[in-house]
């Protein structure tokens, strides 16, 4: 009996949870970029003795009370604390899916012998 077609579909899946997986690790690390980035701005803008600070909008710049650009870049990094939250679970799941996708791999090609 041969375990070809399994082994092909198994492989198939392989792929397709590897690329999801790295992907998933992509946008982690550009969540932990951009956390990192508004705590900065945050300790900066805290530093600052004025009240009004010039926030960018496009290509303009807008003249913005600092405790509203401030509240903005803590709600920015609870939204990205959530996401990462997300991600860290998807990540968890596809890690654990390659893992019993390679094991079934093993146990196939060892069957098929």
């Amino acid at each position: 009996m041969s375990n070809l077609p399994i082994i092909q579909e198994l492989t198939t899946n392989l792929r397709s949870s590897k690329a999801q997986l790295q992907s998933v690790e992509q946008q982690l690390a550009l969540l932990e970029r951009q956390e990192k980035l508004a705590k900065v701005v945050t300790e900066e803008l805290k530093s600052y003795g004025t009240d009004k600070v010039w926030r960018s909008c496009g290509k303009a710049f807008v003249l913005q009370d600092k405790s509203k650009y401030v509240d903005d870049l803590k709600h920015d990094e609870t939204v990205v604390k959530e996401q990462t939250k997300t991600l860290e679970i998807r990540k968890n799941y596809l890690e654990t899916t390659v893992e019993k996708i390679v094991d079934n791999l093993r146990l196939a090609a060892g069957n098929q012998k």
